[in-house]
């Protein structure tokens, strides 16, 4: 295994550039051009990243962390993933047979590598094989392993769907709040729809619009304030920008952009100006921009990101889960009480004859070989 401390994930290997983009091809967050949006833009102070990679000259598999330097007394790794990040997880070579056993001889030598207290995995699909090769691996390094979930997301296959059919399959309420608050918006004085996919004039003055409503939303300041003008520039660089902004008499009061990349739109970031609630323009701004990407993008799916707020079902009936995996080291003395924690919780769930959520294979739809049996829950 190789570690590097802060690479710079423009300047990579063609080796390991070839991983990433292999990576990429499943989601738009696993490509080197996000580590380097996180790393530059939304690195905590203090933090370090270590890229973590196993295969000799042909890297088969590879896991991007970071660890606090204010705390590292603490020993604590996590994989460089946050709020921004709706999916996560190792970079696997899938060409190559042997990836899944050096994913696990990645973690068992990364686990024993320096004194960890605590190593925690969020953000994870934990109906992928990697969960429980991550999962079996950490056991391997004697660390007591705990799968919790992490985020909800809903969507919907939508290949060879159009928006009309769309339309028709939504809820009433929400199909009745569309036409009846749009016509009051349109009533309301001179409404305007621009839209922004790529590189140009426009984009500088766009990205200062959806600036301009997110301050007037209800949402709270973001934790990293440069991160999403640098993120909205990236996706127009690399053509997976779908930003759409709503004026009425010329002031912006609703904006919001997706991600499309490979044939999936995921509705990233959206907010209203809060004067206008009574017109409901994210609603209006929503649907217009569905109907623009499904009649011009076609994806086979659509989706939420991540997060389960109430009014995602009416737009998207399908839902699926991200687990995460938090593993401590009894050897340790942090490690001791967070791995007392562990054990105590699924003691007391037996004793009352309980399914314990965080690891019930049956939550997550799986058999019994699912990621509560590999944990050994």
């Amino acid at each position: 295994m190789k570690l590097y401390e802060d690479p710079c994930f423009t300047a990579l290997s063609p080796e390991l550039s070839a991983l990433f983009a292999g990576a990429g091809e499943r989601s738009f967050f696993f490509q080197a051009a996000w580590y380097d949006l996180l790393s530059r833009h939304a690195l905590p102070a203090g933090a370090h990243v270590r890229l973590y990679v196993e295969g000799g000259a042909r890297p088969c598999a590879a896991l991007v962390c970071h660890t606090d330097q204010l705390a590292r007394g603490a020993h604590e790794l996590k994989s460089f993933c946050n709020v921004y990040s709706c999916e996560h997880g190792p970079l696997i070579d899938s060409s190559e047979p042997a990836a899944l056993a050096g994913l696990e001889r990645l973690i068992v030598v990364l686990a024993g590598g320096e004194p960890w207290q605590t190593i925690t995995i969020p953000g994870l699909d934990a109906t992928d094989q990697a969960f429980r090769v991550l999962a079996e691996g950490l056991r391997r390094a004697r660390f007591v392993v705990q799968p919790f979930f992490d985020s909800g997301t809903w969507y919907e296959s939508t290949a060879g769907l159009s928006y009309e059919r769309y339309l028709a399959s939504r809820p009433s309420v929400l199909r009745n709040t569309w036409r009846r608050k749009g016509r009051q918006l349109e009533s309301a004085g001179k409404v305007e729809l621009r839209f922004i996919d790529g590189e140009g004039g426009e984009l500088d003055a766009a990205t200062a619009a959806y600036e301009r409503v997110y301050r007037r939303s209800w949402k709270p300041v973001e934790l990293f304030p440069g991160f999403i003008p640098a993120l909205i520039a990236l996706l127009a660089r690399l053509g997976a920008l779908r930003l759409g902004i709503l004026y009425l008499e010329g002031d912006p009061i609703a904006a919001e952009f997706w991600i499309v990349w490979r044939g999936r739109a995921m509705i990233y970031k959206l907010a209203y100006d809060e004067r206008f609630r009574r017109y409901s323009p994210g609603t209006y701004l929503t649907m217009r921009m569905m109907e623009r990407v499904l009649t011009r993008d076609r994806p086979h799916e659509v989706n939420f990101g991540r997060g389960d707020d109430p009014y995602k079902k009416l737009w998207l009936a399908r839902r699926r889960e991200r687990w995460g995996i938090v593993a401590a080291n009894p050897r340790m003395v942090r490690g001791v009480y967070v791995a007392g924690r562990i054990l105590a919780s699924r003691l007391l769930h037996r004793l009352r004859g309980e399914i314990n959520p965080l690891t019930a294979s049956v939550r997550l739809g799986q058999s019994a070989a699912g990621p509560a049996s590999a944990l050994g829950a």
